[in-house]
Parts: structure tokens; C-alpha cells; sequence
């Protein structure tokens, strides 16, 4: 007898090439920033993702040293309700947006499977790069990286 042993890697179902959708069409509270012919961060996030919490230092970082060359950063809360989001988004001292999905449209459209999980939009609004959890430096590292190339297209 034969044994197989199968691994199986959930994925959010948007991924690279794709189109981001037309954001406007979720019912999300905030303020939606023009994202046309920008690099956009788009990150899915929660108040009780540790992981979450700890990369918001390193993205305020590089939205701030980018966001004069038309970088945006878009992070989308799937907290249960406004307040728990509200409670956190005043603690965070981010400058980015932040917005919530609390009729879960967005977060389930994109089926996104882990917290956080971040996708990397390039300037003509195609999804270049998606990345599942926090690795620290690693993970600022690459975004660096990747808000440097797709501004420079």
C-alpha cells in the first residue's frame, strides 16, 4: 500500500494579474483614498492579529517615506464590530488609512484566508504580489522592495 501525504496552502483567491476591484462597490466605512495610477498596499488586518499589529509600525515607515512619490497604503480591518476597529484605529498613531469591512463583502470576495494578508497593487490597478503573514524585517524588507520597483515603472 501506498501513502500519500498531500499539503494543501489556502491562498487569498485574488492573486497576481488579477484587477483589483472597484473598492467603491463593498459598503466599507472610511474613507477611500483616489487610488488611480498609484502603488497600493491593500491590507487585511485585525485588532486581535498580533502579527497584524506588529507590522503597522514598519508600514507607517514606508508609507512615509513614500507616500510623496504616489504610494498609498489601504489597510482593511475585518474586526466583528466598528468599535473594537474604531478602539484600535485610534491606538495604532498610523497615518495611512485605515477602513472597516464590517458586512465582510471585501474580506470574503477575496477570500482571504489569513491574518494579515497584504497585496501589492501596481499603478494601473493590477495585483502584483500577495503576502500572507508578518515576517519582521523580511516582510518590510520585500515591501520596500517592491513599492520601489513598481514606482519606478
Amino acid at each position: 500500500m501506498t501513502t500519500f501525504t498531500v499539503s494543501v496552502t489556502l491562498q487569498a483567491k485574488w492573486s497576481e494579474s488579477d484587477a483589483l476591484p472597484d473598492l467603491s462597490t463593498y459598503e466599507l466605512s472610511g474613507d477611500i483614498p483616489a487610488l488611480q495610477g498609484k502603488v497600493v498596499l491593500v491590507d487585511f488586518w485585525a485588532s486581535w492579529c498580533a502579527p497584524c499589529k506588529a507590522s503597522f509600525p514598519a508600514m507607517e515607515a514606508i508609507y512615509n517615506d513614500f507616500k510623496d512619490e504616489g504610494f498609498v497604503i489601504l489597510a482593511v480591518s475585518v474586526d466583528s464590530t466598528k468599535k473594537t476597529y474604531q478602539k484600535f484605529a485610534e491606538k495604532s498613531g498610523v497615518t495611512f488609512p485605515l477602513i472597516w469591512d464590517g458586512k465582510k463583502k471585501l474580506v470574503s470576495d477575496a477570500e482571504i484566508a489569513a491574518m494579515p494578508t497584504s497585496m501589492m497593487v501596481d499603478k494601473k490597478g493590477v495585483i502584483r504580489s500577495v503576502h500572507e503573514g508578518y515576517l519582521g524585517i523580511k516582510t518590510e524588507e520585500t515591501y520596500r522592495e517592491e513599492v520601489q520597483n513598481l514606482l519606478a515603472e
